[in-house]
This record gives C-alpha cells, sequence and structure tokens, in this order.
C-alpha cells in the first residue's frame, strides 16, 4: 500500500504542505490579532486549519516515507504529536 502512496509522499509535496500549513496559521494569526467579531473567529478558524494540515503532512510524510531515516521519521511523529498536544482537540 505504501509504494502507490510513495510518490505522493516526495520531498517537494512534503515541502509544499508543510509550507501552505504555516502560512495558513500566520494568516489566521494575524487575522485574528487584527480584527474583532466575525473575521477574528474566521482567522482562528485559519490559524486551527493550518495545524490541522501541518499534523497530517507531518504524519502522513512519516508513516509513507520509509526511505527516510529513521531519526527524522521519529522527528516528524514527535512534531506532529507536540503540535496536537499544543493545540488539544480543534
Amino acid at each position: 500500500m505504501t509504494d502507490y502512496l510513495r510518490p505522493l509522499a516526495s520531498d517537494l509535496v512534503l515541502a509544499l504542505g508543510a509550507l501552505l500549513g504555516l502560512f495558513l496559521m500566520m494568516l489566521g494569526s494575524i487575522i485574528a490579532g487584527l480584527t474583532t467579531g466575525d473575521a477574528r473567529s474566521v482567522g482562528w478558524i485559519l490559524n486551527s486549519f493550518g495545524m490541522f494540515v501541518l499534523t497530517l503532512v507531518l504524519l502522513f510524510g512519516a508513516i509513507v516515507r520509509v526511505d527516510m531515516e529513521k531519526f527524522v521519521r521519529l522527528a516528524m511523529i514527535l512534531a506532529a504529536a507536540f503540535l496536537i498536544a499544543e493545540v488539544g482537540f480543534w
């Protein structure tokens, strides 16, 4: 099964997914910090969605990319676990 998913988890795709997640988190924090009312809620939603995307990219990359060094995969899993622990449940 992982042989079919391995092309989806190339280095470029993992990097773009991580950048997308970080960008959404940054954009959501800026919107939530500078606005009030409903726009603030939209900012927090963007922030949470960015965190979700980043966590999925880290876990997906660690599970599917068996060709990476085991300590890199362990660091990806620990980073995703830290993000989940920091935010709690979305």
